[in-house]
């Protein structure tokens, strides 16, 4: 497939986490480097269509800017495709690598501390932080039985139920409007993230009603995701909202119907005082003891 297609593939995927999106992205990378001579500024202008369709992904955003500072760095060896290419290959191999076991040691450190046995858990969407996590449990024969959102409008959620299912899990895969009636069947509730602020998260649409969910009925909503995600600002300052005004509400409980159940409150903010925890590969924050 050529890096066009490749691109275009990245920008129509409804159904990948954000880490996913990014293994895509770099091996397009990799498929350019490898059949084309390098003109970087078609390479930056291709990559741009992805920030610009994906604003809010922070770990392309990481990559990217890392990527950028290369091109910029490269500019002088641009035409020698050979040298250019060895560079950039170089880089690509470097990040793959620092990067590759961060959610495996996140999920080390979210299951020394959480029990994980013969509970029922609720999942939304459809992320590789989620599947890192139970692909651990799976490793220590615990397999906690799932409700898994079937996240509309794309049902991303369908692949990680059967992720999930493969590795020995229970699946029971539900509409979003079934969450607040299946939301007392469960013990608790974990979501990936898109990126994390200094007073809350922002994900998948339709994470709103799982956290609301969980605040309504007590039940811990965990969220698990590496350290690129992490923003030093607050998510009024990154969305535009000026000083003063507060973030949309979340829809009343009661009032969550099956046309609204991802639609009512974009974007999909996450106030930190409904998360009861946040594990990365260098620490986790406790929500409770912070408040």
């Amino acid at each position: 497939m050529s890096f066009e297609l490749k691109i275009k593939e990245i920008i129509t995927d409804n159904y990948s986490g954000s880490a996913a999106l990014l293994d895509k992205l770099i091996k397009s990378i990799q498929t350019y480097i490898n059949y084309q001579e390098i003109d970087r500024d078609y390479l930056q202008d291709s990559l741009n269509s992805i920030t610009e369709h994906f604003p809010h992904l922070s770990v392309i955003n990481h990559f990217l800017q890392q990527f950028y500072n290369l091109l910029e760095d490269i500019q002088p060896e641009i035409g020698h495709n050979e040298q250019a290419g060895a560079r950039i290959e170089s880089f690509l191999s470097g990040y793959i690598s620092e990067w590759k076991d961060n959610m495996g040691q996140a999920a080390e450190r979210m299951t020394r501390l959480i029990k994980f046995q013969h509970k029922k858990i609720l999942l939304h969407s459809n992320s590789s932080s989620i599947h890192v996590l139970f692909e651990h449990l799976a490793m220590h024969n615990i397999f906690p039985t799932i409700y898994q959102t079937m996240s509309a409008p794309a049902f991303e959620g369908k692949i990680q139920a059967n992720a999930l299912s493969e590795l020995g899990c229970k699946i029971r895969l539900i509409k979003e409007v079934a969450v607040k009636r299946f939301i007392h069947e469960t013990d608790f509730a974990i979501t990936g993230a898109e990126t994390i602020f200094n007073n809350g998260y922002t994900n998948k649409k339709g994470s709103l009603l799982i956290a609301h969910a969980c605040h309504e009925t007590s039940r811990p909503l965990y969220v698990i995701c590496d350290s690129r995600k992490r923003s030093p600002i607050d998510f009024i300052a990154r969305s535009g909202y000026g000083s003063g005004q507060e973030v949309p509400p979340i829809a009343p409980f009661d009032k969550v119907t099956e046309s609204n159940a991802t639609e009512y409150a974009p974007p999909d903010f996450i106030d930190n005082k409904n998360v009861h925890a946040y594990f990365f590969e260098d620490t986790w924050w406790d929500m409770h003891k912070k408040a």
